[in-house]
């Protein structure tokens, strides 16, 4: 004859706990991976603003100081606001302020700025060339 001396299975109070805890594991599961899907559209948003804005600044680079776009002030992009690919009609503004004689005399600094929004909030990214 055999005795047993414990409890065969779980007990009702275990099962509840051990549920609680998987609940809760889950949940954080679920709520890290709502983080990062969001992070992910902004990454890829601030990577196209990012294009859009070395895409000028390459663009400025190649012009001469006396171009018209290279005159002194603001200066908007006559297709803002644009696509990822730079095209009119998307999201995207970009526009670019020229100041003379900064950082010396001759030269010009230029800086590119490109907006846009996500998840309900404004972003500008700016980038800076001096030009001669």
């Amino acid at each position: 004859m055999s005795t047993k001396s414990g409890q065969d299975g779980f007990t009702l109070i275990e099962a509840l706990v051990a549920t609680c805890i998987l609940a809760m594991i889950s949940l954080s599961f679920a709520l890290g991976a709502g983080s990062a899907v969001r992070y992910n559209g902004f990454a890829q948003t601030l990577t196209t603003a990012t294009t859009l804005g070395h895409a000028k600044i390459e663009e400025l680079t190649e012009k001469a100081s006396t171009d018209p776009q290279l005159t002194a002030g603001n200066h908007a992009d006559p297709n803002s606001p644009l696509k990822a690919d730079g095209t009119a009609g998307g999201t995207y503004t970009r526009s670019w302020t020229v100041t003379n004689n900064v950082p010396v005399n001759g030269l010009k600094t230029v800086e590119v700025q490109v907006g846009w929004s996500i998840y309900g909030k404004a972003h500008t990214l700016r980038l800076v060339l001096v030009h001669s």
